[in-house]
């Protein structure tokens, strides 16, 4: 479980294909995440990842066919954001997320307002129906808050600060980004079904 609350940058230094899986090496600032164990979750850019290897600064994740089928492709060089799972006395500044990306959607245009961006983000149609003015949404692993849903289409607002501490800032139009949808409209929806 996570928040939304990135605490770190990180980048990509190596990918190994495993068949159809792949390992992934990041570099990463030990002082702004903490300690790391082996075996403990990991927010990747929105994807839920679990510590396979730990060297010094960098930390090796072993990535399924599954999360590679449904997220952004990783690349390297790029920068990800990083968040430590949740701790149950900690806390909570976001919303709550599981890192279980639901689909990948495309930035169609961002404006400059006051020195906040507002993104326009297209998601895969199955989505739309769970997003929600002023509901709680995860773009890159970054818990943010629909500002409107028009059509085919939704809109975020990021302040500066988060500019300067996550990856958003480096998206352009047409860049694809992880969204993960609030944990209880998929819940929700699953109740409905099986009425």
């Amino acid at each position: 479980m996570f928040t939304g609350i990135i605490q770190s940058n990180g980048l990509i230094k190596k990918i190994e294909p495993l068949k159809k899986d792949a390992r992934v090496t990041i570099v990463y600032e030990p002082k702004k995440l903490g300690i790391i164990s082996l075996g403990d979750s990991i927010c990747v850019n929105g994807i839920c990842l679990t510590v396979q290897k730990k060297q010094k600064k960098q930390l090796v994740f072993h990535v399924s066919e599954e999360t590679l089928n449904r997220t952004i492709l990783f690349k390297e060089k790029s920068q990800v954001n990083l968040e430590c799972s949740l701790l149950y006395n900690g806390k909570i500044s976001g919303h709550f997320l599981t890192g279980h990306v639901d689909g990948v959607g495309k930035i169609t245009e961002i404006k400059i307002n006051n020195a906040c961006w507002i993104l326009e983000i297209k998601p895969p149609k199955k989505l739309l129906k769970f997003i929600a003015e002023k509901g709680s949404i995860a773009i890159n692993g970054v818990s943010l808050t629909v500002n409107l849903v028009q059509n085919d289409k939704f809109k975020v607002n990021i302040i500066p600060f988060t500019l300067k501490e996550t990856n958003l800032e480096k998206l352009i139009k047409n860049s694809e980004v992880n969204i993960e949808i609030d944990l209880i409209s998929r819940y929700i929806e699953n109740i409905i079904k099986r009425k």
